[in-house]
């Protein structure tokens, strides 16, 4: 199953940083008594990209969330730490990577860890236009595809529905 979340950031800002400045909520912001919606767990997410404002915004915005997050300047670094960390036995929960990269790009990255860890759910970022032709291609190994930079409040809805909740002790 592919998502496309094109629609929603066709207003980005040119200031990528600006998508998760979202501090303190008060309680007229969150409906009432209601609490800022937070995980129920910690996620392990590697996020791949060339672009280190990029890569600095998806950090400190998802960290936010209290998930673990490790960041990698590019395709081949990012397939590196991915194997290290299945060798370790601490691999990642969800993987969002770039599509276009200078060594190895979004397409080799999703190909490869599918090949080596099926149910690891992969999140491809793009900037470009054409998110619904290439979704269709990439059906098969891209679980989510979402508009670059991504709207960090969806993006955390998206990574709770796609990666299953942990079995209780």
């Amino acid at each position: 199953m592919t998502v496309s979340y094109s629609e929603l950031r066709r207003d980005a800002s040119p200031n990528p940083r600006e998508d998760c400045r979202h501090g303190p909520q008060t309680a007229s912001q969150t409906g009432g008594n209601k609490a800022p919606t937070t995980p129920r767990r910690s996620l392990h997410i590697l996020c791949i990209d060339d672009d280190e404002q990029i890569l600095e915004m998806m950090k400190d915005c998802l960290t936010h969330f209290e998930y673990r997050v490790r960041v990698a300047s590019g395709g081949k670094y990012g397939m590196e730490l991915f194997r290290t960390a299945m060798l370790k036995s601490d691999p990642y929960e969800v993987v969002i990577t770039d599509l276009g990269m200078p060594d190895i790009d979004g397409y080799q990255v999703a190909r490869t860890i599918k090949a080596e860890s099926p149910k690891t759910p992969i999140i491809m970022m793009t900037g470009r236009e054409t998110i619904v032709k290439e979704s269709g291609a990439m059906a098969s190994f891209v679980d989510a595809m979402v508009d670059k930079p991504p709207h960090i409040e969806e993006l955390n809805h998206l990574l709770l529905r796609l990666v299953k909740p942990a079995r209780p002790s």
